[in-house]
């Protein structure tokens, strides 16, 4: 068949003249299909947000560490948690575990 427009709706019609068995049998299968395509979408999904959430924990690691280094340098609270965009309690925290 040269028309490809056609061709699916030529297959449906072609599964629906079947039998009952043979049309619960292509239902069944297409299902499990359309599962499969689903499961893999969640998958990438799933994939993607935990890499988003590691590099979003790194760059807090980051910062922490750039905190860590501007404290040790006698750096007050106000200026380091400006620099390093991160909470003023966050940057107590850690000058508090450095002592």
């Amino acid at each position: 068949m040269k028309d490809e427009t056609l061709r699916p709706a030529f297959q449906n019609w072609e599964v629906l003249s079947g039998t009952e068995q043979e049309v619960i049998a292509y239902e069944a299968r297409l299902k499990r299909v359309l599962d499969e395509e689903a499961a893999v979408r969640e998958a990438e999904i799933r994939e993607q947000e935990a890499r988003q959430k590691a590099r979003q924990e790194a760059r807090q690691e980051e910062r922490e560490d750039i905190a860590r280094r501007l404290l040790a340098k006698e750096m007050d609270v106000g200026t380091v948690a400006d620099i390093t965009k991160l909470h003023e309690e966050r940057v107590i925290e850690i000058q508090k575990e450095m002592n």
